[in-house]
């Protein structure tokens, strides 16, 4: 066989193969993708553990997160701040979680859960009535999110009589 034969058949070979190293090359990339959406997702568990886990072992924790809403007139100057810090640190956890949404780092049923998360904390944290004086420690695609959130909030107490549900 010729030099020419040679580069005809390494010519052929070459648009065989390629068509299939681009296949595994982006099989490769989506598969790294699932595997950095797993990793975020077990992230967000790590960083929401001990969070958690303080709840459940601190009663006066536990007091704050449940009653907060319902008796800061009644706080002193420090619970006050200790619950407007509790607020500002979940919404910055949720914030996260949302960015991480909108860049594709977390898949949809993951979201939905936190996003559920999120919903249930507006209503129960009665976070209109604190969120104008804590919106700035968030980006603006979060608080236009977190905006919604609160007016879904308000109808739905107010369809349930005033009651935080």
């Amino acid at each position: 066989m010729s030099l020419d034969h040679w580069a005809d058949i390494a010519t052929i070979l070459q648009a065989v193969f390629l068509p299939i190293s681009l296949f595994f090359v982006w099989y490769q990339l989506r598969q790294q993708s699932h595997l950095t959406q797993a990793a975020n997702t077990q992230s967000l568990v790590e960083i929401s553990s001990p969070f958690n886990l303080q709840l459940i072992q601190d009663r006066n924790f536990a007091e704050l997160w449940v009653k907060g809403a319902s008796s800061f007139d009644g706080m002193d100057e420090v619970d006050k701040y200790r619950f407007k810090s509790l607020l500002v640190w979940w919404l910055l956890f949720h914030e996260n979680i949302f960015y991480q949404k909108q860049r594709g780092f977390i898949d949809e049923v993951t979201y939905q859960a936190w996003a559920h998360d999120l919903r249930d904390f507006a209503l129960m944290m009665d976070l209109g009535r604190h969120w104008p004086g804590i919106r700035g420690f968030c980006q603006e695609k979060f608080v236009a999110h977190v905006d919604g959130l609160i007016d879904e909030a308000a109808k739905q107490s107010a369809s349930a009589g005033g009651r935080i549900v």
